[in-house]
């Protein structure tokens, strides 16, 4: 995994342990959705990419349920179209 269960939970500010199994189902699930979204080889160690990750993760977390906003934020499209065309063009070289 490219984020450690530590660093998400200080991230979400989370100082209990009883949702860790949760947030390491929405880390997977974020670099799924990230790998779906960008092409399987899109390097997650990057500080974009990691970013990226904490931004999914924390909108998993903080809405739980299928109502809510609808769409993912600004800030979250802009960077998967960024990390999707980095990887486009590595691919391409």
């Amino acid at each position: 995994m490219a984020l450690e269960l530590t660093d998400v939970k200080n991230f979400l500010r989370c100082e209990h342990d009883e949702d860790d199994e949760l947030i390491k189902i929405y880390m997977s699930s974020a670099e799924e959705y990230v790998k779906s979204a960008c092409g399987d080889s899109v390097n997650l160690e990057t500080a974009k990419a990691k970013t990226l990750l904490l931004m999914l993760i924390s909108d998993y977390y903080e809405n739980r349920t299928a109502y809510g906003q609808g769409s993912y934020s600004h800030n979250i499209t802009s960077m998967i179209t960024q990390l999707r065309l980095e990887t486009e063009m590595e691919v391409d070289e």
